[in-house]
């Protein structure tokens, strides 16, 4: 081998153990394990939530957080088999922590209601799902709630409550003290044997301490309305109460701190709350009282009813009342209880907002001291206040008007009532028990009397209205009053009454005043009338329209006359004497003429049933026939003030008729009954006197004449005979007693009513002149024509003139007469004069009159003095002017 070769072989060399390029790697891959590590650790945890639907969620854009922290993201959405949708979620690798089993998810959605407003921030951001960390095991598969749990703040005191019905109480409803929310409502539900609602609350720490182991909770929820006398009381807690609901309680004073875990009772309201006692009430009668209605002392609510139930076999209502603990003291014996009802009436008006409420119960209690207390009472029917009285025995056959609580009245002053009324013992009266208070029983002694308060008496008559009353309330609701003869000093010491001692009711004070002999034997009188009257067996017998017998029977007396015979109750029977006079009063009488209408009835009663009216007459009725029985007059008229028959004869019927009546200075005093013809073929009428008028009437040389209009061209006279009828006129005389007269067609000449001076004219003929024509002097009426008739030979005819007293001196024994109707006509070549002394005087005729002026003054004419009367008229009659002073 040469040097060469050797020259080229490979020479070994000795290297390092460990390059530095291998750093690279080893710091790459423990980078990586680290990001490894890291993600693992950090990794998002994927979880799925099953909700019954997936409204408002939306895949990579819907969120899940914690506290308003973002924590995951919903990734997926897919159907569950089964029902519903499965939510897949990735929850960041932070939070993962709060998985655990009772971990509770829900959704966050816009929500909006009366009393809350929650998820507005949604309305922008959209829904998103909420946690809320639980405990337990880690989970990946989760089931939503519908609602969000509710968080108990710490420290807060739960409370245990139960109640028949929850009504609108529920999970987040607010418990409240003194209208202050202290807590909520975490949680309600049904007891195990359904009978009842469990309802779990909390009350914050910083309210714990207001709970104490007698404190009350009752609902507030919803409006609580009362309707009294005082007006509509509505009674709102809140007004989010009102919508959603509440709870209040209480915190008594001398209530002791919550120790162990209690339950509460839950009230309906407040009122049910204040539970005091309970008592048993006995009733009759559960009228328009319902549960529920309250019991009030002096106006103010001190319990209600709780319970109502029916006792069959006993005949009553049991009523388990609930009194305030306030009041729990009052019930004791002899303390009232009675029923509260609606009175409605014209005097008063009492509790008619019962008519809406319903009737409660009043409450009195006890005057007395050291009374035991009591758990049952009886419910009266009204207040009977428990003061000292003095009670009497009122008795009466007829107790219309008279009901239990009336007023006994003495004087317009109430000083009893009456207590009850029942059946005698006999059975043949009605018995009223009166209370008549202790401070005015001095007032009864054993002449006292009570009559009936009810009643109203009306007289009408063309003088007026007499109106006799009781006062208002006793017209309506009736009482008694009370009679003494004479006053009672207020000082006066009690009368002894015994206890038999009993009273009797009269019809009026006017009877009260008269009665006596109340029970003593009843009389028996008879009537009699020529025909059997309309009436009945048991038909009244009234004085002054209250009734004091009956009729008993009818029979014949030996005369032929209708015998009525009468029985008046003891009481009354002495008003019945000698001078008593009797009527029939049945139905009614009716009449009606040109003069109007009239209708004379009694009463009611009389008109269907008939009566008998009695009265006192006057000594000088003849009532009685010689037997001693008693006249039965058809009218009350006949019987009181009987008219005289008169016999008027007149020559002709000319406007005669029955009904005429008979006038005295225009006062009716009687009227015609009978018109007939007598043996001398003259018109023969029988008129009525009035009682009155009967002294002054009936004397010789009293005149009759008839009355009726007349119209003719000299005018018109007593035109209101055109409506109501001719009349006959009447002027007294002076003479002897007499019952015929001989009627005149006219007035008679020298009637009583025509004063002045009488004088007589003679002429040819009557001419125009008529009974009534005037006389006249210088056209001034100054007297009048009352008669004209033929002279003693019936050559001529008389006018009779009557001078009024104001012009009789006028008439001197010279003075000139001269017709003054019609008219003179002179007609010559110069022409015509017409001479007339009035337009009046020329339709109506009459006379004219004057006195000659050249002659001394001639003596006042004489009474009847005759002159002629001038056929033919002289100018210078009208121009005399004599003087003629008056006297």
């Amino acid at each position: 081998m040469n040097d060469g070769a050797l020259n080229n072989q490979a020479s070994i060399v000795k290297t390092r153990a460990f390059s530095p390029i291998w750093f690279l790697p080893i710091v790459a891959a423990i980078l990586g394990g680290w990001i490894l590590l890291k993600n693992i650790t950090n990794a998002n945890e994927s979880i799925k939530i099953h909700f019954s639907n997936a409204e408002g969620i939306i895949v990579d854009k819907t969120r899940i957080r914690y506290k308003g922290v973002i924590v995951g993201t919903v990734k997926k959405i897919e159907l569950d088999s089964s029902s519903g949708v499965n939510i897949i979620a990735t929850i960041e690798s932070h939070a993962t922590f709060m998985l655990r089993e009772k971990t509770q998810f829900w959704l966050v959605s816009p929500q909006a209601s009366l009393t809350t407003i929650s998820g507005l921030d949604t309305l922008f951001s959209g829904s998103y799902i909420n946690l809320h960390p639980g405990k337990g095991d880690s989970e990946s598969d989760f089931k939503a709630v519908t609602e969000p749990p509710v968080s108990i703040p710490d420290g807060a005191l739960l409370v245990n409550l139960k109640t028949k019905q929850a009504n609108s109480i529920g999970v987040a409803t607010p418990l409240f003290y003194k209208k202050i929310k202290v807590g909520e409502v975490i949680k309600t539900q049904l007891s195990i044997d359904g009978k009842q609602v469990n309802i779990s609350a909390f009350i914050d720490k910083k309210y714990s301490h207001l709970l104490h182991e007698n404190s009350k909770f009752w609902n507030i929820s919803g409006l609580n309305a009362n309707l009294s006398r005082s007006g509509l009381d509505l009674k709102i807690d809140s007004i989010s109460a009102l919508i959603a609901g509440g709870i209040s309680f209480n915190s008594p004073s001398n209530g002791a701190p919550l120790k162990t875990n209690k339950t509460f009772v839950l009230f309906d309201n407040f009122k049910n709350s204040q539970k005091g006692i309970s008592i048993t009430l006995i009733l009759k009668s559960t009228e328009n009282l319902a549960n529920g209605a309250e019991i009030r002392f002096k106006g103010h609510s001190i319990g209600h009813l709780t319970a109502i139930k029916y006792i069959q076999d006993k005949d009553y209502f049991s009523a388990t009342a609930s009194i305030s603990a306030e009041f729990a003291t009052l019930m004791t014996q002899n303390a009232q209880f009675w029923l509260e009802t609606t009175s409605l009436s014209l005097t008063k008006i009492k509790n008619i907002g019962n008519l809406i409420s319903g009737n409660y119960i009043g409450f009195a209690p006890t005057t007395k001291r050291n009374d035991l207390p009591q758990k049952q009472f009886i419910v009266d029917i009204e207040h009977r206040p428990l003061t000292p009285s003095l009670n009497l025995r009122l008795l009466t056959k007829d107790a219309t008007g008279l009901n239990r609580g009336d007023a006994i009245v003495y004087q317009g002053i109430t000083i009893g009532k009456i207590d009850s009324l029942n059946l005698s013992s006999s059975g043949k009266f009605i018995e009223a028990l009166m209370k008549i208070e202790a401070k005015f029983s001095y007032l009864i002694n054993k002449q006292s009397q009570f009559y009936l308060l009810s009643g109203v008496n009306l007289k009408m008559s063309l003088t007026g209205i007499e109106l006799q009353s009781s006062p208002f309330e006793n017209i309506i609701s009736g009482g008694i009053g009370l009679y003494n003869k004479k006053p009672i000093k207020t000082n006066a010491p009690s009368s002894l009454l015994s206890k038999q001692q009993s009273f009797r009711l009269y019809p009026s004070k006017a009877i009260a005043k008269i009665g006596k002999n109340v029970f003593t034997t009843p009389l028996k009188i008879s009537l009699l009338s020529s025909k059997l009257p309309a009436l009945n067996v048991g038909s009244p017998v009234y004085y002054h329209k209250f009734p004091i017998g009956e009729i008993r029977s009818f029979d014949f007396d030996d005369s032929g006359l209708i015998r009525t015979h009468l029985t008046i109750k003891g009481q009354y029977k002495h008003l019945i004497n000698t001078k008593s006079v009797f009527w029939n009063v049945s139905g009614f009488n009716f009449s009606a003429d040109l003069q109007g209408i009239k209708m004379q009835a009694e009463s009611l009663q009389a008109i269907t049933s008939g009566g008998i009216s009695v009265d006192q007459g006057e000594n000088s009725i003849d009532n009685r026939f010689k037997n001693g029985a008693y006249k039965l007059f058809e009218t009350y008229q006949q019987a009181t003030h009987p008219a005289k028959s008169i016999t008027l004869i007149f020559g002709n019927a000319k406007n005669l008729k029955v009904g005429n009546k008979l006038r005295l200075k225009g006062l009716v005093i009687g009227e015609v009954i009978k018109l007939s013809l007598n043996k001398n073929n003259e018109i023969q009428a029988i008129a009525n006197i009035d009682a009155p008028f009967t002294a002054k009437v009936l004397r010789k040389n009293s005149r009759f004449w008839i009355v009726s209009s007349e119209i003719s061209l000299s005018g018109a006279k007593n035109l209101s005979t055109l409506v109501s009828g001719a009349y006959i006129n009447v002027t007294p005389g002076s003479g002897g007693i007499t019952t015929r007269f001989k009627g005149e067609l006219k007035e008679p000449m020298l009637a009583a009513n025509k004063q002045g001076l009488t004088i007589i004219l003679q002429a040819n003929n009557a001419g125009s002149t008529d009974i009534g024509s005037p006389v006249y002097h210088r056209q001034i009426v100054i007297g009048e024509v009352i008669n004209k008739q033929l002279n003693a030979d019936a050559s001529g005819v008389e006018i009779t003139l009557n001078i009024y007293p104001n012009y009789q001196r006028l008439i001197r024994r010279n003075s000139i007469f001269w017709p003054a109707s019609g008219f003179n006509l002179d007609v010559g070549i110069s022409g015509a004069t017409l001479k007339a002394t009035s337009l009046t005087s020329l339709i109506k005729g009459g006379i004219n009159m004057s006195t000659n002026d050249n002659t001394a003054l001639q003596p006042q004419a004489s009474k009847n003095m005759s002159f002629t009367l001038a056929l033919e008229i002289e100018d210078e009659w009208f121009d005399w002017k004599l003087s003629i002073p008056k006297k």
